[in-house]
């Protein structure tokens, strides 16, 4: 069985993985059937994600699978599928009481705790989500991403509807937010501004009929945009999404916020040079939101419904053993992929191997998703 631990940054373990067993009795045993990569991986692989991170890590916080073995207090979850939180949250700090992605405590999986990228993993229950809907694994490991991009937009839902939203950053984060604020939060039009060319190609066709697709503002435009009659020439959308994760992304977003508007921020900007003037003086409001903890059963009910259209986001599905080949694609081979899954479910033969992530010939095929329900 597979389990694929990041030792260093451009360096993958894939080990032969121990059986495992429920450490108490709220704990079960997730047998592992999908991990999605996020960008968090792809940082972690090359050594810059942004945020706090540990190595050696077992990645992976968007992933699906069945439980398989429990402890006495969590048997009625056996042989159901499931999906979890990226956050490990106390649950009786002060945050934990408004909103647990906020826990004083909390750590993250995949990223500073261990995460899913192994066949076999334990797992409190409270950290799970059961399918009641009977998602395909693929689509059940897209949870988390979209109850990200929805924990977000649940406050603000009201100034998104009928209104015309601007996101900005073609990734999944993007995708998603275009999807949600279309199909559930009733946005009249949405734009979704895309620097990569290669990757405008790539989602062009995943985009709902009221998104527009177009590349942004120069950030030379952007830094031009000072005084307050230049500022309001810009100001056009009550609400923005900032998907981008850059710099130059998030001062495109304050410039073209309308006056008193709105900024999402979801991207985790590593550092830059940002524009605070334009926060004051438009009198925006500017929220940071990470995590999805307690949006994952209301995004599972959208995902059940839109099924189809969500499941197009993933391009790109790796068996498990060639995780070293998705995490390592080069920039423009990104650009074409925008979900890219780790299929775990056909890997119960034990290997050892260890790679670098600067040489050695790439293995492993990229294969299409299946199409069938569970």
């Amino acid at each position: 069985m597979t389990d694929l631990v990041i030792t260093a940054p451009g360096r993958l373990e894939v080990r032969e993985a121990a059986e495992a067993r429920p450490g108490g009795p709220d704990d079960v045993v997730v047998r592992v059937d999908r991990v999605t990569l996020c960008g968090s991986d792809y940082g972690l692989f090359g050594g810059a994600y942004g945020g706090p991170s540990t190595y050696p890590l077992r990645f992976g916080h968007e992933w699906s699978g069945r439980v398989v073995d429990a402890g006495r207090d969590a048997t009625g979850l056996v042989g159901r599928a499931v999906t979890g939180d990226c956050s490990l949250w106390c649950g009786h700090c002060p945050q934990c009481r408004t909103d647990r992605n906020r826990c004083e405590h909390i750590e993250k999986f995949g990223l500073t705790v261990d995460g899913f990228s192994v066949r076999q993993r334990s797992v409190d229950r409270r950290f799970l989500y059961v399918d009641e809907h009977g998602l395909r694994p693929g689509t059940l490991a897209m949870t988390e991403f979209f109850s990200v991009v929805h924990h977000a937009l649940r406050p603000a839902g009201p100034s998104a509807r009928g209104a015309e939203v601007l996101v900005v950053g073609g990734g999944a984060l993007g995708l998603a937010a275009q999807l949600l604020l279309t199909r559930k939060f009733g946005a009249a039009r949405v734009t979704l501004l895309e620097r990569d060319p290669a990757k405008r190609r790539t989602v062009r066709g995943l985009l709902e009929p009221e998104t527009e697709l177009s590349p942004p503002p120069e950030p030379e435009e952007i830094e031009a945009v000072r005084g307050y009659r230049t500022m309001a020439r810009h100001a056009r959308y009550p609400l923005v999404l900032e998907c981008s994760g850059t710099a130059d992304g998030v001062n495109c977003a304050l410039a073209l916020a309308g006056l008193g508007g709105t900024v999402l921020w979801l991207g985790l900007a590593r550092r830059g040079m940002l524009r605070p003037d334009l926060v004051v003086a438009k009198g925006l409001t500017v929220v940071g939101s990470i995590g999805g903890t307690g949006d994952f059963p209301e995004v599972m009910r959208f995902l059940a419904a839109h099924e189809e259209r969500a499941s197009a986001l993933v391009t790109h599905r790796f068996p498990a053993d060639s995780a070293r080949q998705a995490l390592s694609a080069a920039p423009d081979e990104r650009a074409v992929r925008v979900k890219v899954q780790l299929d775990f479910s056909g890997d119960d033969s034990p290997s050892r191997s260890e790679v670098q992530g600067d040489s050695g010939e790439l293995t492993g095929n990229a294969v299409p998703d299946e199409g069938a329900g569970r």
